[in-house]
Order: structure tokens, then sequence, then C-alpha cells
């Protein structure tokens, strides 16, 4: 066979696209990115005895009402959402007006590496989420009166205007005319965070930080 034939053909097999990986491969590894998932492990507790503890992680498709950017930020970051021991339906994704009355912006607790990270999406910037802050998985655990292993007992919430308005037992001062998220350990809101002037502020009184 002549040189310039051999060429042509080893070029032709340099520059050829590679073959698509099979379909029942495909499916599987969007099944799996798709799939929940449970983490598990133990704490000491106060006392210092074992504490074991599986939190459920819910993946970023369980959230169909997600704008499509925003969702795809998510799995790029590897989130995965994890759900309170006392969830019956799918949350810590929630949507309001955190930014400016009339937006339409998003929160979600993101847990990716056994961290759980709360970010705000404002309208129009999905890339740039911001991180209002992050804790370990296992930081804020719970159960059931009497159960024995412990879940997670985290928890966000969007606060409307009425809500903030009507509550007598947060900080005055500011013009309360767009919405605020309720950063809760079960049963005992720690903070309202407020997006007010470029910043955000904490409307609970017992804690001034943002």
């Amino acid at each position: 066979m002549k040189a310039g034939v051999v060429a042509g053909i080893v070029a032709a097999l340099l520059t050829a696209p590679l073959p698509a990986p099979p379909q029942d491969l495909r499916q599987s590894q969007t099944s799996a990115a798709n799939a929940e998932r449970i983490e598990s492990g133990s704490v000491l507790s106060a006392d210092g005895q074992p504490v074991a503890y599986r939190i459920r992680l819910l993946p970023v498709s369980s959230f169909p009402d997600l704008p499509g950017a925003v969702a795809a930020e998510l799995n790029r970051r590897g989130c995965m959402i994890p759900q309170s021991f006392e969830a019956k339906q799918p949350e810590n994704v929630i949507h309001g007006a955190f930014r400016a009355a009339g937006s339409s912006d998003w929160a979600a607790l993101c847990s990716s590496q056994q961290t759980t990270t709360l970010y705000v999406f404002f309208a129009g910037q999905a890339e740039s989420p911001i991180a209002l802050r992050s804790q370990p998985d296992s930081a804020w655990l719970g159960t059931e009166p009497g159960g024995s292993v412990f879940g997670s007992a985290w928890g966000i919430a969007d606060r409307s205007v009425a809500e903030l308005r009507s509550t007598p037992a947060i900080r005055r001062g500011l013009t309360i005319d767009h919405d605020a998220i309720d950063d809760a350990r079960l049963e005992r809101s720690l903070a309202i965070h407020y997006f007010e002037a470029g910043r955000w502020v904490n409307l609970r009184p017992d804690d001034a930080g943002a």
C-alpha cells in the first residue's frame, strides 16, 4: 500500500468523532444523577455518647419548578438537597422576592461533600449565587420524639412582607418591602436574612449579624 494512502487512513481515524456511549450506559448515568441518596454516620453528643444519623438527600431534579439555569448551576456544584427529619414532601428550595420588591429569586440548601451551603440566586444571576453560610451536614441534627436515629434539623422558608411586618420580634428601622429567608434549626428560627442596601442583615433582634 502506498505511503500516501496509509497516511490518509491514519488521519481519518484520528479525526473521526468518538462513538457515543451505549444508550443503556447513558441512561444509567442519568438515573444515578437523579437518584436520592442517604448520608449516614455518627457524631458525639454533648455528653460524649455516639449519635447515629441518616440524612436524606434529594437530587435537583426533584424540584421541577426551578429555572433551568438555577438547576444547572446547582448540578454543576454537585448539589443534593438535604431534607429535614420532619419532611413530608421535597423541601429546602424556596422562591421569593429576596433582592427587592417584585424580583423573582430562589434559595436552596446545597449538600456537597458532607457540607451544606445556603445559596441565594438573584434573578438573572444564576451563575453567581450568593453563599450566605455553610456548615457540616451533621451540625444540626434532630429526631422525632422517641426516635433513635437522627436526621437533619436545618430548614429554610420564605417570609413574606406581611409576615415580617406583623412579627413583633424582629429588628425595626428598615423599610420592609420584600421577602426574607427564614434560616432555622427546626422549631427555632435562628436568622431571618433580609437584603437591604446591597448587604444582608439579620432581622432577629437577638443577633444583629448578617
